[in-house]
């Protein structure tokens, strides 16, 4: 059984779920509040590529997103990506063969509070090794210390450079499209911080904004469960280990009102990670056997 808190919060992502089970489900209670943005232009650190699956829809120089409210202390909420993607927004895709070093996540706060209360809303970053449903292979291959956020657009450097070369698929003779999952786990004493900012493609179509992205990745609307990618690559994890909710539960969005997301589809955090692209690291046998074990 969910608690009542979780149910409220998990309205949108349970939609499916509830309907199949025929539990009705009282919308009216969700939490949520858009919010306009520009991207940060002129201020992303220096790297070789990026790659994010949110969408930006200038409208006509803003973008609309979500900011998710009323999260408890111990939830998880996580992002998955695949280096060779082709990223949203103004990126090409990054190499698989050789965008291997992970240096910098972006990631969307509303609240900011963390800066004004350190410690009431803070957050621990952990990074896995990911299958291609976005479920977790083996234990953490980095994790941050607790962080607190200001409002807005917010950039946690991975110091030193995190070599993604071990979360590669195999394809003999080289390595190719590695895949990570990064989770953000919720450790501060105040619940509903921060406010994570997602995508927000109802209130653009409500504005007439045009629905293209700013690169030439097409804005799909609504956005599926399977669109331009695989699957959608953000969602709920739950409150104790990642791989007890995987794959992850995606949210559609807020403003809409259908059983199958058929109104406005799903949405993605506006998270972004930057790779610099120096070629995968030694591949010594001991090396090829850690990495094959992982997929065994």
């Amino acid at each position: 059984m969910i608690p009542r808190s979780k149910e409220l919060l998990l309205v949108p992502a349970l939609v499916l779920v509830l309907a199949l089970c025929s539990v009705a489900t009282e919308l009216a209670g969700k939490q949520m509040k858009a919010f306009q943005m520009r991207e940060d232009f002129g201020v992303d650190p220096l790297s070789d590529c990026y790659l994010q699956y949110y969408y930006s829809i200038p409208c006509p120089t803003y973008s609309w997103f979500w900011a998710m409210v009323g999260g408890d202390p111990g939830d998880t909420w996580g992002v998955f990506f695949e280096i060779g993607d082709m990223s949203t927004g103004t990126g090409s895709a990054c190499d698989p063969e050789v965008c291997h070093s992970l240096e910098t996540i972006r990631i969307l706060d509303f609240s900011g509070y963390g800066t004004i209360y350190p410690g009431c809303c803070s957050v621990r970053f952990d990074i896995y090794c990911s299958d291609g449903l976005g479920c977790p292979v083996g234990l953490p291959i980095w994790t941050s210390s607790e962080l607190d956020f200001h409002f807005g657009w917010n950039y946690i450097d991975v110091d030193p450079p995190l070599c993604l070369t071990p979360c590669s698929t195999i394809q003999e003779p080289v390595l190719s499209a590695p895949r990570i999952l990064i989770t953000a786990t919720q450790t501060g004493y105040w619940g509903g911080y921060p406010f994570w900012g997602f995508d927000n493609i109802g209130k653009a179509v409500e504005e007439g904004c045009v629905m293209h992205d700013t690169g030439c990745l097409p804005a799909l609307y609504p956005r599926p469960a399977v669109s331009n990618y695989d699957r959608v690559h953000s969602g709920y994890y739950g409150s104790g280990s990642p791989s007890e909710y995987c794959p992850s539960w995606g949210i559609v969005d807020f403003r809409d009102t259908t059983r199958d997301g058929s109104q406005f589809g799903y949405i993605e955090f506006a998270w972004r990670i930057y790779l610099s692209c120096t070629g995968p690291s030694e591949t010594d046998p001991s090396t090829w056997g850690n990495i094959k074990s992982i997929y065994r």
